[in-house]
């Protein structure tokens, strides 16, 4: 025993040793003492540096040692955008502080500026359409007008976006126009306040056959009541059918989805949320909001058909309230929030998947390279868009898929 208890304390005292072996040197120094080091020994577990402090370590290496001045804000913005990249969804993004105020834009529905959405043109930019009541509008401004110089400078061969941006700024400045319009001599001056205003998410016309045409571009704040007006003023007009173009839709705000749906079924779920943890959530329409009286619907799609804009169609085909006809949809059963972040930057994540009502899952599909391979909604009535020197989007006898929405609320209903 005494031998045993001898053989204890030697053991003791060389573990003291070394113990005392590993600290003294950062006692020493002056460095906080580093227990991982006596862990190893022992063949305990070392503790693992917090990827934060990973990634702050080599940010500060790259930054101090590269071999130019680099600039630390662009830095982490590409680093945030690879974080979200590395997850391999296409949705979830780093949106930086620029791209933050333009999405928020689009998002709530308006901007500052003159009213009116411009295209490329060797000249400067085409003037595509005027928000009606719109400072453009007021001022004169028409489709097809093209604008030839901002305040003293020539636009002719300037990227659209820029001219954009030099047509907007703050809101009750004015900006000087000229414009080229077809007829006229000279290019026309206009001196317009900028204003804010309501981006049109919805254009509306009717079509001979009393049809109401509605165009929905994309679903922002504004767009349950500019569709609701939109409906209400075919109604007043004696509409004997509605057409509703979701083709190019790239989607939006579901809220604004499930209020548009609410004027044709009330109370009924709208898309199943498959959430974390397996856990669900559902939402539905909004109680008491139909109309009364609808006439058929026929909703257009095509493969530029997505989110929002797939969760309307497929809802209104589940619920029996309106033919799908065009090509198939997108496929992105998914939905997104969009998180703050204190720069001004902002995250948009990932955070379900969706079913529609029918509990159909209209997940995309893809091959290795990226060809669609199945998935979105298919319409029942399958047309390909014809495209020739005739087609005019949204211009019947010059739009085959129209046409055929046409003829199905006629009475007509070849192909179902």
């Amino acid at each position: 025993m005494k031998i045993f208890g001898r053989v204890i304390l030697a053991l003791v005292a060389i573990l003291l040793g070394l113990g005392f072996g590993f600290f003294s040197k950062d006692v020493f120094r002056g460095d906080n003492l580093k227990v991982d080091r006596l862990q190893t020994l022992l063949g305990g577990p070392v503790p693992q540096e917090a990827p934060v402090d990973t990634f702050q370590a080599n940010f500060d290496h790259i930054i101090a040692n590269y071999e130019r001045k680099l600039d630390r804000t662009e830095m982490l913005h590409s680093a945030m955008a690879g974080l979200a990249s590395s997850l391999g969804d296409p949705h979830t993004n780093y949106l930086d502080p620029e791209f933050t105020e333009s999405f928020t834009m689009e998002t709530r529905g308006d901007l500052v500026g003159i009213g009116a959405r411009l295209s490329e043109d060797p000249l400067g930019a085409k003037i595509v359409s005027v928000f009606k009541n719109g400072p453009a509008d007021r001022a004169g401004i028409k489709a097809n007008d093209i604008i030839a110089s901002v305040g003293s400078e020539q636009v002719g061969g300037t990227p659209v976006d820029d001219i954009v941006d030099k047509v907007r700024g703050e809101e009750g400045t004015t900006v000087n126009l000229k414009v080229v319009r077809d007829g006229a001599s000279s290019p026309l001056p206009f001196s317009i306040t900028r204003q804010r205003v309501e981006i049109p998410t919805v254009e509306s016309k009717m079509l001979a056959g009393k049809i109401g045409y509605m165009q929905v571009s994309g679903f922002s704040q504004p767009t349950p009541y500019q569709f609701e007006e939109a409906i209400r003023e075919a109604m007043a007009q004696g509409a004997t059918g509605i057409i509703v173009d979701m083709r190019g839709n790239p989607g939006g705000l579901l809220e604004a989805a499930a209020e548009m749906l609410s004027l044709f079924v009330s109370d009924k779920p709208v898309v199943t949320m498959k959430v974390r943890n397996d856990r669900t959530a559902t939402t539905n329409t909004l109680a008491g909001r139909t109309i009364e009286g609808m006439p058929p619907v026929v909703v257009l799609v095509n493969e530029e058909s997505a989110s929002a804009a797939e969760i309307f169609a497929g809802a209104l085909r589940d619920y029996g309230r309106a033919v799908l006809v065009g090509e198939h949809t997108y496929g992105k059963a998914s939905v997104q929030d969009l998180k703050a972040l204190s720069d001004g930057a902002s995250a948009k994540i990932t955070i379900a998947k969706y079913l529609l009502p029918s509990g159909e899952d209209i997940s995309r599909k893809i091959d290795d390279d990226g060809v669609y391979v199945s998935g979105g909604i298919k319409p029942e009535v399958h047309v390909k868009l014809e495209i020739n020197e005739n087609t005019v989007f949204g211009e019947p006898g010059k739009d085959n898929q129209l046409d055929k929405a046409i003829e199905i609320l006629k009475g007509n209903r070849t192909g179902l």
